[in-house]
C-alpha cells in the first residue's frame, strides 16, 4: 500500500486496530480510539455494514449492484447515493478538462487486446470519451454512452469518508482508516501519514515523504503501483508521464479523484488545479524530477 500511518493517543482512551482482506477486492485497515471495547465494536460493525451497503450500489463487478443495473437497463430511478456519485463525477469530469472520466476502462481494454491499435479505432473510441455519458433528470438517471462506466477513482475514496463517519457516529472518538490507499481521517489529534517511494519496491524502504494529516483524506495513485493502467481520455494515449500522484484533500472522496486526474494531466497543470481546490499535492514523473505544491509542503514533516 502506498501509505503508512501512526496516531497520538488520547491519554485516557484506548486504541483499537483491525486489518481486512478482500473488501472492495483490496485491504482494509482500521485504527479507532473508543472509551471501551463496546464502543470500538460498535464502530467497528458501522465501518463494514457501510462499507458492504456502498459496494452494493458503486460496485461495477458486482452483477447486483444498482449501478450495474443501471447501466444494463439504461434508464431507471436510481438512489440518492447513486445520483449523488453521477453528479460528482460528471463534474470532475469538466473540473479535470477530461481527465477524470468514468468511460475510460474501454481504452484499457483496447490497449490489453491490441497493444497497437489502429488510428481509426483509437480516434472513434476518443470521440466516444468526449461525448456525454448520460443524463440526470430528477431521480431518474438515462445512461448515454454504449461504453462501460466505472467509478472506482471516486467511489472507493467517497465509501472511505462514509464508513469513517458511520463510526464516529456510533461512538468512535477519533477515527483512521485506510482503504487500499485511500486514507480517511477523522478527529482532532493530527496523524502521521508516509507515502511510499515510486521507485523502490521493498516494503520497508524509507518513504518519500512524511505529513501530518488531520481531519483530512490522502490518495496515492499512479502506474508505479500498479503497472501501466491509466490512460488519459483526452488522447486515447497511455499516461505516462508521471508515475506517482499523492493528494491531501478536505475528504478521500476529492483526494482519490484528483490522484487519478494528476496522473493523467500535466505537473503544471495539476498543480495549478490544486491550489484552485485547495488541496496538497506530490507528483513524481517517470524521469524521477518531483513536483509539490506550497500547501503539501506546509504538512510535510522535515
Amino acid at each position: 500500500m502506498p501509505l503508512a500511518f501512526h496516531t497520538l493517543l488520547k491519554p485516557r482512551s484506548q486504541r483499537y486496530r483491525a486489518r481486512y482482506e478482500a473488501v472492495l477486492g483490496t485491504a482494509l485497515e482500521l485504527q479507532l480510539q473508543a472509551d471501551g471495547p463496546r464502543q470500538a465494536r460498535a464502530a467497528e460493525t458501522a465501518v463494514l455494514a457501510e462499507i458492504e451497503r456502498l459496494e452494493g450500489i458503486f460496485s461495477s463487478y458486482l452483477p447486483a449492484s444498482e449501478l450495474s443495473r443501471w447501466q444494463a437497463r439504461g434508464s431507471a430511478r436510481v438512489s440518492p447515493e447513486l445520483r449523488h456519485l453521477l453528479y460528482e463525477a460528471e463534474s470532475w469530469r469538466a473540473h479535470t478538462y477530461g481527465a477524470f472520466n468514468p468511460a475510460a476502462a474501454a481504452l484499457q481494454t483496447l490497449y490489453a487486446q491490441n497493444p497497437q491499435p489502429g488510428e481509426a479505432e483509437l480516434e472513434a473510441l476518443r470521440a466516444a470519451l468526449q461525448g456525454p455519458l448520460w443524463r440526470l433528470e430528477g431521480q431518474e438517471a438515462h445512461k448515454i454512452t454504449p461504453l462501460p462506466l466505472t467509478f472506482n477513482a471516486l467511489a472507493k475514496g467517497l465509501i472511505a469518508d462514509r464508513a469513517a463517519q458511520a463510526a464516529l457516529r456510533v461512538g468512535g472518538l477519533e477515527v483512521l482508516l485506510n482503504l487500499g490507499g485511500d486514507l480517511r481521517h477523522l478527529g482532532q489529534q493530527r496523524v502521521r501519514v508516509a507515502v511510499a517511494h515510486p521507485f523502490s519496491p521493498a516494503d520497508n524502504a524509507p518513504p518519500l515523504a512524511r505529513l501530518w494529516v488531520c481531519n483530512q483524506g490522502v490518495a496515492t495513485s499512479g502506474p508505479s503501483q500498479r503497472g501501466v493502467h491509466l490512460f488519459d481520455p483526452r488522447t486515447g494515449q497511455p499516461a505516462t508521464q508521471v508515475v506517482q500522484a499523492t493528494v491531501v484533500a478536505p475528504s478521500a472522496a476529492t483526494a482519490d479523484v484528483l490522484a487519478t486526474a494528476f496522473c493523467v494531466l500535466e505537473p503544471m497543470l495539476s498543480l495549478a488545479l490544486a491550489e484552485v481546490f485547495g488541496v496538497g499535492c506530490l507528483l513524481v514523473e517517470a524521469s524521477g524530477q518531483t513536483h509539490s505544491n506550497p500547501r503539501f509542503e506546509q504538512q510535510r514533516i522535515h
